[in-house]
């Protein structure tokens, strides 16, 4: 007999291959590439909130569902050790370009 996967089970899956993707764009620093997939990746995250969640589930069903959220939390938390140099050097960067502009704007408006 051929059991049947859930939707919320298959879009659990979905995410794990999402956020694989995700930590391979980060950990080669394609931002670019990592932002395309984020996005999916929310739209799916978007998709399972609107799933049935007060539909009972079998033991085997919640231990696969539980697998593939320990699974997808280490790659997050991976993608965020990753991600935390890349955002202080952009908040860096933008900290200097305000300090740039205000002194443009401050000695700009003397002369």
């Amino acid at each position: 007999m051929m059991r049947t996967v859930s939707p919320t089970v298959l879009n659990y899956e979905e995410l794990l291959v999402l956020s694989e993707q995700m930590l391979e764009a980060a950990e080669a620093e394609n931002w670019t590439a990592f932002n395309d997939v984020q996005t999916v990746y929310l739209a799916v995250v978007d998709r399972l909130r609107e799933l049935e969640h007060n539909v009972p589930v079998s033991a085997e069903e919640r231990m696969r569902r539980h697998a593939l959220l320990d699974r997808i939390l280490a790659y997050d938390a991976r993608i965020r050790d990753l991600m935390l140099p890349h955002l202080a050097r952009l908040g860096q960067l933008l900290g200097d370009s305000r300090r740039r502009q205000n002194l443009s704007h401050a000695y700009g408006s003397l002369a």
